[in-house]
């Protein structure tokens, strides 16, 4: 098995990503407005992290919170620790930055992820969002950094 090793992403990668994972993939990869992590087997990108800095509202005093735009494992890599490290190493990446929270939101129909954020640490509040009008059931995830 190819051992797994981590990037930061740039614009290269982010046009490869674009043609072989697709242009939706691409378009929430964050380069200066955040950053994105590539998980890769050998040359062969097979995961993705994207985060985006995202200023909390008022009354809070300035205060920015790390936000994970998508995290994805191709389904051959899934189950092996992948998809935790990617979260971790953004979560690394965030405290560094003074980010006072990682957050992110998954839908209920991620049946795999949900169980992963709370092993993770990450609390668990669930919302309905409606994103072009349809209902969307999920959880907003948050952890304190």
């Amino acid at each position: 098995m190819t051992p797994i090793t981590y990037t930061d992403a740039d614009e290269a990668w982010r046009e490869r990503i674009g043609r072989e994972w697709g242009q939706l993939a691409a378009r929430h990869m964050h380069l200066d407005d955040g950053f994105s992590i590539l998980a890769l087997a050998g040359n062969e990108p097979v995961g993705l992290i994207a985060v985006v800095w995202r200023d909390l509202p008022a009354p809070l005093p300035p205060t920015v919170e790390a936000y994970i735009d998508i995290i994805e494992v191709r389904p051959a890599f899934r189950r092996q620790g992948i998809a935790a490290r990617l979260v971790e190493l953004a979560a690394a990446r965030a405290r560094t930055h003074g980010a006072y929270q990682l957050r992110a939101w998954s839908s209920a129909d991620k049946v795999e992820a949900i169980p992963m954020w709370r092993a993770l640490g990450f609390g668990l509040c669930p919302a309905t969002t409606y994103p072009g009008g349809q209902e969307v059931r999920g959880f907003f995830v948050a952890r304190p950094l």
